[in-house]
């Protein structure tokens, strides 16, 4: 069977490539189109991609955030590559036997242009937790998609009280996650916080404020250990710049306080006790994970208040919300010294996440005929 997967986000790549891996070994013919940014994720697993391919200022948050941001990509020239990617994706007509669109309801239209009223829809952002879907949207998917896999049951319902054939499998971020048993040399038992600054533009910035917030942990608990969590888009060496500190190795050295910055973010997620940041996918993923999460709004354009907000409410207890650097400093030593409420606040994170295996029962419901 031949496969196009279309999505639009690094974490909707990333999901996409684990889902296309999944659909090749089980001997599909894939390939796929990242609507957003050059498509890392599915080069580290040799899916074979379509162009034209951008990364735009915003990093595809040019639309979610305001006029300025989205003025920011029209003018880098938004318009003229969507127009570009969808003839290309128009052009793929009768060339697969199934395309799938992991993402939003853009992604969906633009994937439907590859094979109208055809397309298998995996939204990945929205869920009846944080964000239920409006009429205009469900009538869109009614419209484009032939079967949906929501990435909760809540969300599966709703599609389906809607009319809508929709099926819960799981969710694919729980599956983007690997794991080599690193344990960073930190000793057993010993308290750990995994800093998460982002994958995009923003990250820098984002890494100062979060050293600032481990310097005051450390300062009441000096026994703590640091891992930072680096995205595959981001260059350590601008994160220690960003953060005016030093980078030696793999260790970054600021003002007394030292971070161990590592790219095996499965390990360091098994490995932290809390974690601190302003992460989209990365976020959930550790809450799937059982580790609570403490947050608050970056000074840039992605993760912003009302992203958290709507964070917070997708994953519930499992975040604890915060106004600033000082206040989640304060909710990481109170979190560090109260494992029943890490506890607590981890089960819900992983109850609206759910176990991993999303990918596997997808790819065999998608080849044995949706």
């Amino acid at each position: 069977m031949r496969v196009l997967v279309v999505s639009n986000g690094y974490g909707e790549d990333a999901m996409g490539a684990v889902l296309g891996r999944t659909l090749r070994d089980l001997g599909a013919a894939v390939s796929a189109y990242p609507l957003v940014g050059t498509g890392h994720a599915y080069q580290q697993h040799a899916l074979p991609l379509l162009d034209p391919r951008r990364t735009l200022p915003t990093a595809g948050f040019g639309f979610r955030t305001g006029v300025r941001a989205a003025w920011q990509d029209l003018r880098a020239g938004w318009l003229r590559l969507t127009l570009a990617q969808r003839r290309i994706l128009r052009r793929r007509r009768g060339q697969q036997e199934l395309v799938v669109a992991v993402g939003d309801v853009f992604c969906l239209w633009m994937a439907a242009a590859a094979d109208p009223g055809n397309v298998v829809y995996v939204p990945t952002a929205k869920s009846e937790y944080n964000d239920p879907h409006r009429a205009l949207e469900l009538a869109l998917v009614r419209r484009l998609a032939r079967l949906s896999f929501p990435r909760d049951e809540a969300t599966a319902v709703r599609y389906r009280r809607a009319r809508l054939p929709a099926e819960y499998v799981g969710n694919l971020m729980m599956d983007c996650l690997e794991f080599s048993g690193h344990s960073f040399g930190i000793p057993p038992g010993a308290p750990v916080v995994l800093l998460m600054p982002g994958s995009r533009q923003d990250a820098p910035k984002n890494c100062a404020s979060l050293c600032a917030v481990a310097e005051a942990v450390a300062d009441a608990k000096p026994d703590v250990h640091f891992l930072v969590a680096v995205s595959p888009t981001v260059d350590p060496a601008e994160l220690a710049r960003g953060c005016g500190g030093t980078l030696e190795e793999d260790w970054l050295n600021r003002e007394g306080v030292r971070l161990r910055m590592t790219r095996q973010f499965g390990d360091a997620v098994l490995q932290a006790w809390v974690v601190v940041g302003m992460a989209g996918t990365a976020h959930e993923q550790a809450a799937g994970l059982g580790k609570p999460v403490v947050a608050y709004p970056g000074g840039g354009l992605q993760f912003t208040s009302k992203f958290l907000r709507l964070q917070a409410r997708l994953l519930g207890d499992a975040v604890v919300a915060v106004p600033g650097p000082q206040e989640a400093a304060r909710w990481v030593v109170r979190l560090l010294e109260d494992p029943e409420e890490r506890l607590r606040r981890g089960r819900v994170g992983q109850e609206r996440m759910g176990p991993p295996g999303a990918a596997a029962r997808m790819a065999r419901r998608l080849l044995t005929g949706v």
